[in-house]
């Protein structure tokens, strides 16, 4: 069934219009509102409303008067009719377009433009676990304050990382205070793309989700809304940076596998086993084919400690030939480091533990029982299971040499 324009006529204003617009060659001047057929809603508020309608025209310039909200974008309204051509626009607080139709009949009306302030939507997270994999289910809660109820409408929600999203608003809000005086307050953040074409999918570094169903959005409500369930593998893991607690606690968190073909935005979420909930924990934005670190918390499952097993120190004086006849005294400092890990499991059950710890960058290393998984100039990592109530150790050690000149 097609949407029909709601057509109101403003009485005498109306009729002044109209016999002002047949003395111009003028076939109708027409007020109407169209209704709202999808809005897109962005992270930082801006919504993108896009009204559709139709309508009998005959050929000729008619004159349209279109309800425009006072809090919309004025420079980022667009108006288009099927089989016609916009003459001119005059932009008041109810644009009044011009147009040139140039074939008799049904013509399809399209009125779109940014509202800045004019939604809000978050997701919130169920996550279920489960051994080896997990279900993550996802509401978005949203609110639309376009100052009418919305009936039966398509909603679009925009995604992307948090820093990404900040930064271009940054930019924008640097550009429109560097904007002339007499330039519109609310301007259009000029790195948005068009939207009015947008199916869900990606958009340079952001995602639009389309929820699958038209729904209704009633004024300053807020309602929540299903917008994905994915099943992905998951795993628990313990982490322990070595370098920066010595003793622990070491931190459990659960990594997930995002095999879906959307990303998940930031948000909260609740933990839950066999529909028991857990904890509330942070789901952070995890892009498709990467994995989500989500953090639980410190652990009393395992036992950590890092020390100095060993340390020694040697001197030697050397003469270095700087020339056929010349040669000079330096001092020869070597410096050997042997450092214990060791990690004890408190609990009944095989658990993965992954282990990183810093390293001078110019040490040489000497012994590594056992072989770390990764290594850098300054690291080590180990990625390591703990048997059942194991008390796991791991060795390494490093030398460092370094010279300097003594002068006579």
């Amino acid at each position: 069934m097609k949407i029909h324009i709601l057509i109101s006529a403003l009485l005498l204003g109306l009729l002044a219009m109209t016999m002002a617009g047949a003395a111009e060659g003028i076939e109708a001047t027409t007020a109407i509102k169209l209704p709202v057929d999808s809005i897109t809603i962005y992270p930082d508020g801006l919504v993108f409303v896009r009204r559709l309608g139709s309508m009998n025209v005959t050929v000729g310039d008619h004159e349209f008067v279109m309800n425009v909200p006072e809090d919309a974008s004025q420079d980022s309204v667009l108006f288009l009719v099927s089989n016609s051509s916009i003459v001119r626009t005059v932009y008041e607080s109810m644009p009044i377009y011009t147009v040139k139709v140039l074939s008799e009949g049904n013509q399809d009306f399209l009125l779109s433009y940014l509202m800045n302030g004019a939604g809000t939507w978050v997701p919130n997270y169920f996550i279920h676990l489960m051994n080896g994999s997990g279900v993550v289910t996802s509401n978005a809660i949203i609110s639309a304050s376009l100052g009418e109820d919305l009936k039966n409408i398509r909603i679009k929600l925009v995604a992307g990382p948090t820093q990404r999203i900040l930064e271009r608003y940054a930019d924008y809000e640097a550009e429109a205070a560097a904007a002339p005086a007499a330039a519109p307050k609310e301007m259009a953040p000029s790195y948005l793309p068009p939207v009015s074409g947008i199916s869900t999918g990606e958009m340079e570094t952001l995602f639009v989700f389309e929820l699958e169903n038209r729904t209704d959005l009633a004024a300053e409500k807020v309602v929540g809304l299903p917008l994905f369930e994915d099943m992905v593998p998951m795993r628990r893991l313990y982490t322990w940076d070595a370098s920066l607690s010595q003793e622990g606690p070491v931190r459990e968190e659960i990594v997930a596998n995002n095999t879906a073909n959307h990303p998940w935005p930031a948000g909260k979420a609740q933990l839950l086993r066999s529909g028991e909930y857990l904890t509330s924990v942070q789901m952070p934005y995890t892009p498709k084919g990467s994995n989500a670190s989500i953090v639980i918390g410190a652990s009393s499952d395992l036992k950590v400690s890092s020390r100095l097993k060993d340390y020694n120190i040697s001197e030697e004086i050397l003469a270095l030939r700087s020339g056929e006849n010349l040669t000079h005294p330096v001092k020869k400092t070597t410096e050997n480091w042997t450092y214990q890990l060791e990690i004890e499991s408190t609990v009944d059950r095989p658990v993965a533990v992954e282990v990183t710890d810093t390293k001078p960058r110019e040490a040489e290393i000497l012994v590594v029982d056992p072989a770390p998984t990764e290594s850098t100039a300054t690291s080590l990592k180990w990625e390591v299971t703990v048997l059942p109530r194991q008390k796991l150790q791991i060795l390494y050690s490093y030398r460092m040499v370094r010279t300097e000149t003594l002068i006579d």
